[in-house]
């Protein structure tokens, strides 16, 4: 059974066209990620943690041109692919690491944002991550992530993938890119309910925590650190 790394490696060039053929709504997904920003916020410096190729990155250049960014990811050929689309900025900055076992510095962010990559782990690790992220954001910093979701019973999860599956094939995705990420799935991804992720937010130490939006199986979660 071939790792993540290996399977986003081999992904990498096609990665940013198979995920809006796999995701349902994944535009309004980035969108509503910044929709709750106050327009006085300007983040100095900026984490996208599991960057993938750059399409959240893209949105966080585009609402904040001039902040400091690092783009992170576990597999180089990833970031090599989000080096390519970004050329030569000199406001990037591109890390390989493993969500397991990361450290970050201390008070270095003023906002850290993921998008469908915190899955990759299990729960311990996304326990100890949540420490991580809250441990490296400044006073009043923000941990914003989309991410996919179990549902509270095994019925309403599996009704999930049912939809997933059959909107996946209206953008275009096709049986064999679903059994792909089925495989996928099933190997690699440990999804936890909506409530697990509030409440380990809230013991993390995050003063505000919040789901922003949710559709199908994929959320948008809001953390404060105030």
């Amino acid at each position: 059974m071939e790792n993540v790394e290996d399977f986003y490696d081999q992904l990498s060039s096609k990665y940013s066209d198979l995920i809006k053929k796999c995701v349902p709504r994944y535009d309004e997904l980035l969108h509503t990620m910044f929709l709750y920003l106050e327009p006085d916020f300007k983040p100095l410096r900026i984490l996208d943690l599991g960057c993938g190729t750059g399409n959240l990155t893209q949105r966080i250049l585009e609402y904040f041109p001039d902040a400091q960014i690092d783009a992170l990811d576990l597999s180089e050929d990833i970031l090599e692919e989000s080096r390519k689309r970004f050329g030569n900025q000199s406001n990037m900055n591109y890390l390989q690491a493993d969500f397991k076992n990361m450290h970050l510095s201390e008070k270095c962010y003023d906002l850290v944002m993921s998008s469908i990559a915190i899955h990759h782990v299990q729960d311990p690790f996304k326990i100890n991550l949540y420490k991580d992220v809250f441990y490296s954001l400044k006073t009043d910093g923000l941990f914003i992530f989309a991410d996919q979701t179990r549902g509270i019973t095994d019925e309403i999860y599996f009704k999930n993938i049912e939809c997933w599956k059959a909107e996946a094939l209206k953008l275009g995705s096709t049986e064999e890119n679903w059994n792909m990420w089925m495989a996928h799935q099933d190997a690699h991804d440990f999804h936890s309910p909506v409530g697990w992720h509030l409440e380990n937010l809230k013991k993390a130490g995050f003063n505000e925590v919040d789901l922003l939006s949710k559709y199908l199986m994929w959320g948008v979660f809001w953390a404060k650190k105030n």
